[in-house]
């Protein structure tokens, strides 16, 4: 493949990358293909390697970033292939420089049949200094870093999706007495896609979360975005490829609802509806954010996500017996939710968990005060949320769509 890669004295030069991987031979629509390692060979000819010596290394390691696509029946997306690394490699007096940087890349999931092509993209090189037994150098200089551009499309390798073997129709089930019956998602959503983004070079998608929320003072755990409760609730989202990793911005489309049962005072059985509705995390259009940071040794993300919730309680129900809440009996300030965690690819999914505090309640009771019986019983720190993501259904290019709702992860007691 040709590239032209810009040094930092600004003077272009033409480099040689060779992409190789192990792609299957077929694929089939709904089931990931696994691209597995991913080399990029790169040489870059000794008469550009002048900034490389001035390292002042006998050897170098890289890390690389190669931007790629897949298209299928004519629509292409990006995916990131960030996490590629390079052994301490030699440079040389009057030769070229020939580094090989490889990592495991994610899979990608077709929605539907017919040719999965993947293409090689921009480049970036990143190069640090070592010793010739590839440790540290004394008083090493900053890294180098090298961008280059394809000369065209770079076409890596072409995988051909079928439809494979259709499984026979489950039997309907039938709803639970008293409780509506979730309404399965079934197809992507009209509403999937349609967030905006900082700015038009974003890529919109759509994906659904669930979870379990661990509530300390009342020694349980309630379900997040509940499916047996009601129609779980969608998350929009737009998502930018970076050097480093992803960010993704997100907007929950409704907002998530759950009912629990918890003893309260430890020995009364209260039955509630719990509504979270997602606020703007500051005045402006960002609600929740995502930075994925991937190492580029592993390829592994680390996430940290950010969003603000309002929480409201209504149909209480105590031994049996409803309580009239009022209908904005709810947290005085918007929870702040921090949440971290580490996966191969934020498009692909994952866990996320943190801790976070539950604010007093205010505006709950008609007739009567009820704000100290719901701030004394639920509000406080060390809850513990923990969130399943599912895969990130990209509707331009119908991949992981439909999208699905994920199986949550259990949260472990808070501690303390």
């Amino acid at each position: 493949l040709a590239y032209t890669c810009a040094f930092p004295s600004g003077t272009p030069e033409k480099v040689g990358v060779r992409v190789q991987g192990v792609f299957p031979a077929a694929g089939t629509a709904g089931e990931p293909i696994r691209p597995g390692r991913v080399t990029a060979t790169v040489t870059i000819p000794k008469a550009a390697l002048p900034p490389v010596r001035a390292l002042g290394g006998a050897t170098v390691v890289g890390t690389a970033r190669l931007g790629a696509s897949v298209t299928q029946n004519g629509k292409a997306t990006p995916v990131g292939w960030p996490g590629l690394a390079t052994p301490a490699t030699p440079v040389p007096d009057d030769a070229d420089l020939v580094l090989a940087a490889s990592g495991d890349v994610p899979p990608v999931t077709p929605a539907g049949t017919g040719d999965l092509t993947f293409t090689a993209g921009d480049l970036v090189l990143t190069l640090d200094p070592r010793d010739a037994n590839g440790g540290a150098v004394k008083d090493a200089k900053e890294p180098l870093a090298i961008t280059c551009e394809p000369s065209g499309d770079q076409v890596v390798a072409t995988v051909p999706v079928s439809a494979g073997e259709t499984p026979p129709p489950k039997e309907p089930v039938a709803p639970k007495a008293g409780q509506p019956a979730a309404e399965a998602p079934g197809g992507t959503p009209a509403e999937c896609g349609k967030y905006a983004g900082p700015t038009d070079d974003w890529y919109p998608g759509c994906t659904y979360l669930s979870g379990f929320s661990n509530v300390k003072k009342l020694k349980g755990a309630t379900v997040l975005n509940d499916p047996e409760f009601g129609r779980p609730a969608l998350t929009n989202l737009v998502y930018s490829l970076t050097d480093t990793g992803a960010s993704v911005r997100q907007k929950f489309v409704s907002p998530l609802r759950s009912r629990t049962t918890f003893l309260t005072f430890g020995f009364m059985p209260t039955t509630a509806t719990m509504e979270m509705t997602q606020r703007p995390l500051e005045p402006g259009a960002d609600y929740g954010t995502f930075e994925a940071v991937s190492d580029m040794q592993t390829g592994i993300q680390s996430v940290s996500a950010h969003m603000r919730m309002s929480i409201r309680i209504y149909d209480v129900e105590v031994k049996g017996t409803p309580l009239d809440v009022g209908p904005d009996c709810r947290t005085e300030r918007d929870v702040d939710l921090t949440l971290k965690g580490q996966m191969p690819n934020i498009l692909q999914g994952g866990v996320l968990d943190g801790a976070f505090t539950i604010p007093p309640f205010s505006g709950c009771g008609a007739g009567e005060d009820l704000d100290p019986l719901f701030s004394g019983t639920v509000a406080g720190p060390g809850n513990l949320l923990r969130v399943s993501l599912g895969a990130t259904c990209i509707p331009d290019a119908d991949i992981s769509c439909p999208p699905a709702l994920p199986e949550p992860s259990r949260t472990a007691a808070p501690k303390g």
